[in-house]
């Protein structure tokens, strides 16, 4: 599967860090938890649930929600790929408390132009 996937260009992790940091900001401030980067050039923005204002009865976001922030995150950088593959991570074997169950990941990379 790895495979399929372009060629990224290398960027610095603070310019992805801004990228995805707006894009998760809303009134209540940033989602982001955590950027993890890497070897192949692409990054993986860990974010709290709270990101998304989730219907009642439904445990994670909409398709249609997973897509406004992909839109969101690419006219920051045109540049931008974005996996297909994205969703939710669940923390509570890993210690952590539990307000912080559900994180949502995404990840993406910037393509050459």
């Amino acid at each position: 599967m790895r495979n399929d996937l372009p060629r990224f260009r290398k960027v610095k992790r603070r310019y992805a860090a801004s990228i995805v940091h707006s894009a998760l900001s809303g009134p209540q401030g940033s989602a982001l938890l955590q950027l993890l980067e890497f070897d192949d050039g692409h990054f993986r923005a860990v974010f709290d649930s709270s990101y998304f204002q989730l219907v009642e009865g439904k445990d994670g976001p909409s398709k249609s929600q997973w897509n406004s922030l992909k839109k969101r995150l690419k006219r920051r950088d045109r540049s931008l790929f974005i996996f297909r593959q994205y969703g939710r991570i669940d923390c509570r074997d890993q210690g952590t408390t539990p307000s912080a169950d559900t994180r949502l990941y995404i990840d993406f990379g910037f393509l050459w132009d």
